[in-house]
């Protein structure tokens, strides 16, 4: 009997050994180990169908994007962007602006700018309904952050970043969106209860006056032009200092890189 326990053991020892060459060592994988797939962040690397490019400004189109398969595209929250890879090869950022509940399709837009470096040439121009593009994402780099009240001010195509953080924060938020003229500021027939300023109209606008109007503590976020954001960054410590500041930058090849800073100490 002492003799036939380990003579056993090595036997069980090499059946485990035999299956596992079976399994590894095969020219053809084994069927009971599943297809490698490589690991990703939650949404990254997608292939979506233009389902629809809609005319939302003089100059600005919104395009829709579905999945191919039909499936529910990955939740996002207020901020987020895509990375899009347009067919020239050609990486751009650009916000989600659309309703976070809604999982069957994005939502960005696109600015034409005739003398910039192509890419919403390409967009403009060249991309029609049916085509595929390569996401990554949707990034979450400037978050929306908890608080009781919220003073939105958008610069031209900032709004794409701030209208769905608006629409979140509701009642707490209040919304000021500036531009060059009305036909030049897309979705402003979508967002009931904002102030909208047109340049032509209102001049342009005073950063000054426009911060002061927040209660101490609000959420200050500020997406537009460098110059804007600049100005916000530069008064605020003096205008409001309770306030907290949250902007975000744009620099390439990553153009939505946020920045938040906490001016109470300022």
């Amino acid at each position: 009997m002492g003799t036939q326990a380990p003579a056993r053991g090595l036997q069980m020892i090499g059946a485990a050994v035999d299956a596992c060459r079976s399994i590894f060592v095969t020219h053809r994988p084994a069927s009971v180990l599943p297809r490698s797939k490589m690991l990703w962040h939650s949404g990254f690397n997608r292939r979506l169908i233009v389902a629809a490019i809609q005319r939302e400004a003089a100059d600005v189109v919104a395009v829709v994007l579905v999945d191919s398969e039909g499936d529910p595209l990955p939740a996002w929250l207020p901020g987020a962007h895509l990375d899009v890879f347009l067919p020239s090869g050609r990486q751009r950022q650009y916000s989600l602006c659309g309703n976070p509940r809604d999982r069957s399709a994005y939502r960005i837009a696109v600015r034409l700018m005739p003398h910039g470096n192509g890419g919403s040439i390409e967009i403009h121009e060249n991309l029609r309904s049916g085509d595929i593009l390569r996401v990554h994402g949707p990034r979450h780099t400037y978050p929306f952050v908890d608080a009781d009240d919220y003073l939105f001010i958008a610069g031209g195509m900032g709004i794409t970043a701030l209208l769905p953080m608006a629409r979140a924060a509701g009642r707490r938020g209040t919304l000021i969106y500036t531009g060059r003229s009305a036909d030049s500021m897309p979705f402003r027939d979508q967002m009931p209860g904002a102030e909208i300023r047109p340049d032509d109209e209102f001049g342009s606008p005073d950063m000054s006056e426009l911060l002061a109007r927040a209660n101490p503590g609000t959420a200050v976020y500020v997406c537009g032009p460098p110059p804007m954001q600049e100005a916000a960054a530069r008064l605020l410590p003096r205008v409001n200092p309770t306030c907290s500041l949250h902007l975000e930058r744009h620099q390439a090849p990553r153009a939505h890189r946020a920045v938040a800073a906490d001016l109470t100490e300022a």
